[in-house]
């Protein structure tokens, strides 16, 4: 299986993609800034392909998803701070759009993107019960609601 990783260089991917090449995946990462990916899959050796791109230009996606041959996609970038709510809507939104895009014209078979329970909200919302993904979503942050934005686009494309 070969697997393209948005943001693969970030947080999340520098422990996600070890996991992947050990399991046998063909492994793409693109990043915005590809040195912490350069040090953190040394070790891999040639088993992760690096690529320099933007996901919020839909062309550096696209060119991903055609040069990965992926049939899987993982999007980890993400804007979390709160100083530039410009530039988090474009990351967050614009971006999860482009791949969502990108993996629907490329035939990707799966994408994955990584939610964050803040869409849930304050637990006071839900009392002293367990949430779930099945409660109403009543995130309270550019952040929790552009993840819910992503979660509909993701129902959108999945539909298309």
């Amino acid at each position: 299986m070969s697997v393209l990783v948005l943001g693969g260089a970030g947080f999340i991917g520098r422990r996600l993609i070890p996991v992947l090449v050990k399991a046998g995946h063909d492994v793409t990462c693109m990043d915005v800034d590809i040195t912490g990916g350069l040090e953190a899959f040394s070790p891999l050796g040639d088993k992760v392909k690096l690529i320099r791109g933007d996901v919020t230009q839909f062309d550096d996606v696209m060119g991903a998803v055609q040069d990965s041959c992926a049939d899987r996609m993982v999007n980890l970038s993400y804007f979390i701070g709160t100083i530039a709510p410009h530039v988090a809507f474009k990351l967050d939104i614009q971006g999860m759009d482009n791949c969502f895009e990108a993996a629907r014209r490329g035939g990707v078979k799966h994408t994955v993107f990584a939610s964050s329970l803040a869409v849930s909200g304050q637990q006071a919302h839900f009392g002293e019960r367990l949430v779930d993904e099945t409660d109403e979503r009543r995130g309270e942050s550019q952040y929790a609601v552009n993840k819910i934005i992503n979660e509909w686009q993701a129902f959108d494309y999945r539909r298309a």
